[in-house]
């Protein structure tokens, strides 16, 4: 997946921040600018962030061909629009047709997770693994799921979200209007909010129930996709440490009785998929398949 001298216009687009930048076919960063996600006027902020990064492309850098873009779920690839439920001033935002007409390139758009899944296939920690659900418990929780090598997609892109999996029925009110949900228990916005506190300021028993409720999701999931390996990374993860990942482990090895999942690890992500390395590869991953 690498096409010598292209470039690549790479947003990424999440709660906190909005960024775009050149990246090459081999993965390098060669320009790069960032905001902060603001509140209203979310389409204005990201605009501006593009036309700075392209005006700001060195004489030597080649123009971009391709437009590739990652963004907090839910998505819908086939219309092209967003609504991340951490954006609200985003309802079916026609992210695509909107960055095709200020580009005039094609746009390639997948949800966070999934461009970081793709990212890691390409030259990460899942070069070698075929099979594999990637989850980061961050403000949101974004996860992915690839089989036999290929980004599982679903209807409308969201393939492999574990967000709103209920790990505790009847529990715990989550944004999306249902209860119980892994989001409800397992991301910094949901932890922060019921401790009044920030995340380094966390009790054991709070650090322990949140290992136990990802376990839970990972544990359905693994079932469902057939998976034996499973990456997780995220201020939540970074946050808690190893408490927190023995926790999962353990809550995991109780409810995964199945033969074939005997063999399954959970591993730390070691950083390699950059939110715009992982944008750039949903564009070159797409031209791919296409047979470029």
């Amino acid at each position: 997946m690498s096409f010598d001298g292209e470039t690549v216009l790479a947003v990424a687009i999440d709660s906190g921040r909005l960024s775009a930048g050149i990246v090459s076919s081999d993965g390098d960063v060669l320009v790069r600018d960032r905001v902060g996600t603001p509140a209203r006027e979310v389409w204005r902020s990201l605009e501006q962030v593009v036309r700075r990064i392209l005006a700001a492309r060195p004489d030597d850098v080649a123009l971009p061909t391709l437009v590739g873009v990652s963004c907090a779920g839910p998505i819908d690839v086939e219309a092209g629009s967003v609504s991340p439920a951490s954006i609200p001033a985003w309802s079916a935002f026609p992210l695509r047709e909107q960055l095709e007409e200020l580009t005039g390139l094609p746009v390639h758009l997948d949800t966070l997770a999934g461009a970081a899944a793709t990212a890691e296939r390409w030259n990460g920690d899942a070069v070698e693994v075929a099979s594999f659900l990637l989850a980061f418990f961050d403000q949101t929780i974004e996860s992915a799921v690839v089989i036999d090598g290929v980004r599982l997609r679903g209807a409308h892109g969201n393939a492999g979200s574990l967000a709103h999996i209920a790990v505790e029925p009847g529990g715990a009110a989550c944004p999306c209007g249902a209860s119980g949900c892994l989001s409800a228990y397992a991301s910094t916005t949901a932890l922060e909010a019921e401790m009044n506190r920030p995340m380094r300021r966390a009790t054991p028993s709070m650090i322990d129930r949140t290992g136990i409720m990802m376990g839970r999701a990972i544990a359905s999931a693994a079932a469902a996709f057939d998976v034996t390996t499973v990456f997780v990374g995220g201020a939540v993860i970074d946050s808690f440490g190893d408490p927190v990942l023995e926790s999962l482990r353990r809550e995991l090895a109780l409810r995964s009785r199945l033969t074939h999942l005997a063999d399954l690890r959970v591993v730390e992500l070691s950083g390699f998929g950059l939110p715009l390395v992982a944008a750039a590869a949903v564009a070159l991953r797409a031209t791919s398949d296409m047979g470029r």
